[in-house]
């Protein structure tokens, strides 16, 4: 192995790239860019129903999203192409003659069939199931008979009768008692080759010198550390990484919520902020929670990596886009905003650039209520539509305020001019002098009628956004209705 650390990350392109695909890319991105090694992407799209060249591209989208640069793999190269496994099948077959060569594995012809029966009759003993060894008994005459009529068969890896110890960079020493290993199967019947040899394969002749993943294929690695002691060559440093958990402890899923990344990006979550939380997600930094992508370079360690399972907390998550967000120069941000808006239907991109100043002022009053960029549409709604709804609570509480809203009509219509933040003020508290209210009392049931929420950004700044004419308007539907108000 060479002395520079050699990563990668290896996505099956089966779907969509989940939340655990990237915290795994991310970690190992940092640990090559902190050692100033080579981080590797390659494709293991050996899995041909599942497999989809659009699975592929999407992945490596979201990669060059969230600004994961490979420094080898599809699309830029490198010393060991093919990177996609699909395309280093002679690779796995000469690697595979020379196993068969030094005896290390076997042809089994048993059926799917025989396989359960023996499985479901050690489960009933109460028994780990394994392979109980009925080919590698097979005398040569009885084997070479059955390859002679052409019996489906698959390789299997003959496993030695030792325990097996995994020096895990996270985990610490991880032991295997030969109880827990039977021999496995290397290729398919179809003679294709299965995870466990070609990672094999790849890792070493890719020169990786660490291999960093998901605990799920600690399982694996015995089985690998053996292939890679029968082939010559020295199995690499591991380090498997714990699970994300939901809120409720158990294994992130569906249930939980969204864990595909593309819906984080279809959200306008800002790549930093959503990079920075999934760091977060089993790795204890030094100090600080706030790291920009290069200051997490710097400081990262394996060391650091925690062996139990980080809660993915989606409120988190939110904190964090607006942490991020709230330092997007405001001209950046605006731009940012306008194709969700555009989708929305509030405003187009001509519109947008007729009314640029406007909208700027808009995005500086919410912009501390943003969490990512879709958030705009919801944030931002009383500023584009008057068509309000309100809850029958809500209803009741402005109804009960007609007089109040009253005042506030009459203040404001005795003031000339464009309206100004310090003239709604003072408008709103003559208001509430008139009728005898302050505090909550005085400005929930205003915030109601003008913005048709229960909270936001501060009416003072609010009002001017809309205007004299639109402000009057919205409480000219309580104070001279036309019209039974429309209930959500």
């Amino acid at each position: 192995m060479p002395e520079q650390v050699r990563v990668r990350f290896a996505p099956s392109p089966t779907g969509e790239m989940h939340l655990g695909n990237v915290r795994t890319a991310l970690y190992n991105w940092l640990f090559a860019r902190h050692t100033g090694g080579t981080f590797v992407l390659r494709i293991e799209d050996t899995d041909k129903v599942r497999s989809t060249e659009a699975s592929v591209e999407g992945l490596l989208e979201i990669l060059k999203w969230l600004d994961l640069q490979w420094d080898e793999g599809p699309l830029v190269g490198g010393p060991h192409a093919p990177y996609k496994q699909s395309e280093r099948t002679a690779l796995y077959r000469e690697h595979l003659a020379r196993l068969e060569a030094s005896g290390h594995v076997y042809p089994c012809f048993c059926t799917e069939e025989e396989l359960e029966l023996e499985r479901n009759r050690l489960l009933g003993r109460g028994l780990m199931p394994r392979y109980g060894g009925k080919c590698l008994r097979l005398d040569q005459a009885e084997r070479e008979k059955s390859l002679a009529e052409g019996r489906p068969h698959v390789l299997r890896f003959k496993v030695p009768t030792r325990e097996i110890l995994v020096e895990d960079l996270v985990r610490g020493e991880v032991l295997f008692p030969p109880d827990q290993l039977s021999d496995f199967v290397l290729t398919r019947s179809d003679g294709s080759p299965t995870y466990n040899f070609t990672v094999v394969v790849d890792d070493a002749l890719m020169e990786i010198t660490h291999v960093i993943r998901g605990e799920d294929h600690l399982s694996n690695t015995p089985k690998q550390i053996l292939i890679y002691e029968a082939l010559g060559w020295k199995p690499p440093i591991f380090a498997h990484l714990s699970i994300i958990k939901g809120t409720d402890g158990q294994k992130l899923s569906k249930r939980h919520g969204e864990t595909s990344c593309e819906h984080y990006r279809a959200k306008g979550y800002i790549p930093g902020a959503f990079l920075n939380y999934l760091a977060l997600l089993g790795w204890a930094p030094p100090d600080g929670e706030i790291l920009p992508l290069e200051e997490m370079a710097k400081l990262f360690e394996l060391s650091r990596v925690g062996k139990s399972g980080a809660i993915f907390d989606e409120t988190k998550l939110r904190w964090m886009g607006g942490q991020y967000l709230a330092k997007v120069p405001l001209e950046d941000l605006v731009r940012q905003v306008l194709p969700f808006l555009d989708q929305a239907g509030y405003l187009s991109r001509t519109e947008a650039r007729e009314k640029f100043d406007w909208l700027s002022k808009v995005l500086e009053t919410v912009r501390g209520h943003l969490s990512c960029l879709a958030d705009v549409v919801p944030e931002t709604f009383y500023f584009f539509s008057d068509e309000l709804s309100f809850s029958p609570s809500q209803t009741e509480e402005m109804l009960g305020q007609v007089p109040l809203l009253k005042a506030l009509e009459e203040a404001l219509g005795a003031s000339q001019g464009e309206l100004k933040g310090e003239g709604f003020l003072s408008a709103v508290k003559a208001a509430g002098v008139a009728v005898g209210v302050k505090g909550k009392a005085l400005y929930h049931p205003i915030r109601l009628v003008l913005t048709g929420r229960e909270n936001g950004p501060e009416l003072v700044k609010i009002a001017p956004l809309l205007g004299r004419d639109r402000v009057l308007q919205r409480i000219g539907v309580w104070t001279h209705p036309a019209a039974p108000v429309e209930e959500k």
